[in-house]
């Protein structure tokens, strides 16, 4: 019965590393000989604020990863329910490219936690990034996103924020939920 189960469990990691492969998420660091690279932004275009249609693209862009982690956020706290362990350290590798790759570029400015149109959602998706890496059991990352969250939005406590997820809460009492979190291991 319990090889039955682990053979199900491989064979549904490997159909979902398959996905991943097939969709561009994974790659071996090549490109196809038809992809042809877009010019890369520097540092002063992603740290100037955006307006109009870029605004609009960086919007989309901030939204899709807050998705992206709250469905990545399920995903791990199934894994760590069904205690599949090997599974966990798979998509546990997963996430660290994943945030490592289209998170962090996302939060890496400055001006996007003032500006009006973002700072929702910049709050937003750094208190979803502090609870995945917390269910990473990473907590010294998570308690530099926590820092940050506190530097970024140092005069805003009463903001309005999604957290906890599915709900909504001032950006104080977020913080101290996340600080709680912190220590909780499961």
């Amino acid at each position: 019965m319990r090889t039955w189960r682990l053979k199900r469990t491989a064979t549904r990691w490997a159909a979902l590393i398959g996905a991943l492969l097939a969709s561009g998420c994974i790659m071996d660091g090549r490109l196809p000989d038809d992809v042809e690279l877009a010019p890369t932004t520097t540092s002063a275009e992603q740290s100037s604020p955006l307006g109009g249609e870029a605004l609009a693209q960086r919007k989309l862009e901030v939204r899709r990863a807050y998705e992206d982690v709250i469905h990545f956020n399920t995903t791990l706290e199934s894994l760590n329910r069904r205690r599949d362990r090997s599974g966990q350290t798979l998509f546990r590798a997963f996430l660290d490219a994943y945030l490592g790759m289209h998170v962090e570029p996302l939060l890496s400015g400055e001006w996007q936690s003032r500006h009006p149109e973002l700072t929702a959602l910049d709050a937003n998706l750094r208190f979803v990034k502090a609870e995945l890496l917390i269910r990473m059991r990473e907590q010294r990352r998570a308690q530099r996103v926590i820092e940050e969250i506190e530097r970024r939005y140092a005069e805003r406590d009463d903001m309005v924020i999604g957290y906890p997820l599915g709900q909504q809460g001032t950006l104080r009492e977020g913080l101290e939920l996340l600080r709680d979190r912190k220590w909780w291991r499961g």
